[in-house]
């Protein structure tokens, strides 16, 4: 059963259309990432599913039920911003007691219910201290607690780890993922961060211009993204444009600027021969090979050994540059190539897409 359905919803802002008919269901329990760019409508999908912004057109329905008419406040859903917009003047404690005491629970529930946060995120030793005596990890911490603190069947997370550096970032990531794992409250988190979106995530949704691109798991968008945005925003991508020179059902052949072809590449959609396309691999998907073998030529312009992995970077005959990455130990790799020598590059055509420009 669906547990929360946004139904062809959409918000403009005077002339600009901030989200564009935007449907999705969602299962309870389920995390579901909102990820794009800046301004392509996932915040302002979350806001208007928390009751900050009312749609122009369309309905949130919770349960089976709209939940439009009622004002942010009666929605009961649980609310994490990038600011951890903690009360100063509060102890940790009484930040998480806080939404208790709002709604009047008895004093003995909001003790255990305060001592039963701290404890899921792992702070039972801070109940006094002020936010000012913490880390920024340790403030969002208790905002998560916060929010969670009157069991709302919803939690909505507005980027919430961007003012965080790398290493904390990854570190409340993990603490996430555990607390959705012991609770199973069904999440609704934004960010512009692919990483971050693929490690939290059941399903992504997304975003572009108002819209959503594509959702699934993250593997479905990284290894078969439905449109040249998708494959560009997720992951690493080389885009070695051409010209389509022949279809034959959804396969394709790709003539490039030097005239070079590549036949039997998945093509995306239905076009005509005569367009012009752009063959995407990803780095990782890319290997050098024979002289000969079905691929490209090129020559290596440069090599970066990075731990685990080389960085390599080939120029084409026609001019584009392209990358890849192998690990270095790989049976691949029995020699690394010297700058400037002419090397083959090949792909398994079940790792490409063609997509029509």
């Amino acid at each position: 059963m669906t547990f929360l359905e946004i139904a062809h919803i959409s918000k403009t802002f005077g002339n600009v259309t901030a989200v564009d008919d935007v449907s999705l269901e969602i299962a309870r329990g389920e995390f579901v990432t909102f990820l794009g760019p800046s301004g392509s409508g996932k915040s302002t999908t979350l806001y208007m599913i928390a009751g900050f912004f009312e749609p122009t057109r369309g309905d949130v329905r919770l349960e089976g039920r709209s939940i439009l008419t009622e004002p942010s406040n009666k929605r009961n859903i649980g609310m994490v911003f990038q600011r951890y917009t903690l009360f100063p003047h509060l102890t940790v404690a009484e930040n998480v007691a806080f939404p208790l005491r709002v709604r009047r629970r008895p004093a003995a529930e909001i003790a255990r219910k305060v001592e039963e946060m701290l404890a899921l995120v792992r702070l039972e030793n801070f109940a006094g201290r002020l936010p000012a005596q913490m880390s920024g990890g340790q403030q969002q911490r208790v905002a998560l607690a916060r929010a969670l603190a009157y069991d709302p069947p919803l939690l909505l997370m507005d980027e919430p780890l961007s003012a965080l550096d790398k290493k904390l970032r990854e570190e409340i990531q993990g603490e996430i993922r555990r607390i959705h794992r012991e609770t199973g409250v069904t999440i609704l988190y934004v960010t512009h961060d692919q990483e971050e979106a693929l490690s939290l995530s059941d399903r992504i949704a997304l975003f572009n211009h108002g819209r959503i691109e594509q959702i699934g798991k993250g593997r479905e968008l990284y290894e078969r993204p439905e449109s040249r945005f998708v494959a560009g925003f997720v992951g690493h991508s080389n885009f070695l444009e051409g010209k389509l020179a022949a279809r034959d059902g959804t396969r394709a052949e790709i003539v490039f600027p030097d005239g070079s072809r590549i036949a039997g590449q998945p093509l995306h959609g239905t076009p005509a021969p005569g367009h012009d396309a752009a063959l995407m691999i990803r780095p990782d998907r890319l290997r050098f090979a024979e002289a000969g073998a079905p691929g490209i030529d090129g020559v290596l312009a440069d090599a970066t050994f990075i731990g685990e992995t080389f960085h390599f970077t080939v120029a084409t005959g026609w001019g584009a540059s392209v990358n890849l990455r192998l690990p270095a130990a790989s049976a691949a790799l029995p020699q690394t190539p010297e700058i400037g020598a002419r090397v083959r590059l090949a792909w398994d055509a079940t790792d490409a897409r063609l997509f029509v420009n």
